[in-house]
């Protein structure tokens, strides 16, 4: 299965944290490669447009966040940037171009 997943954490997605699946908040599924490489390509497109800001990462993986959203991290005891990134998967791992 092929899909297109996108990750809510307070880490930018390229870590690929072990575990990472776990902070999976939506999902777009494709039949083959070439159609979720496309569906990538216009989900990167629309979140330009929604969030205010962005960086680019390990295996060009994008991270996009609004400065004004933080959360409470009890573990770091600090606030910390919430980051949405958006991962290419193939069966539930990581899909490498």
């Amino acid at each position: 299965m092929y899909e297109v997943v996108i990750v809510k954490a307070d880490y930018e997605g390229w870590w690929l944290f072990e575990g990472w699946q776990e902070d999976i908040i939506n999902r777009h599924q494709y039949n083959d490669i070439a159609a979720m490489t496309s569906g990538y390509k216009a989900i990167i497109d629309q979140m330009k447009s929604d969030y205010n800001s962005y960086v680019q990462g390990k295996y060009e993986l994008y991270a996009f966040f609004n400065a004004c959203e933080i959360e409470f991290c009890e573990d770091c005891d600090e606030d910390v940037q919430i980051y949405y990134t958006p991962i290419m998967t193939q069966n539930n791992e990581f899909y490498k171009k």
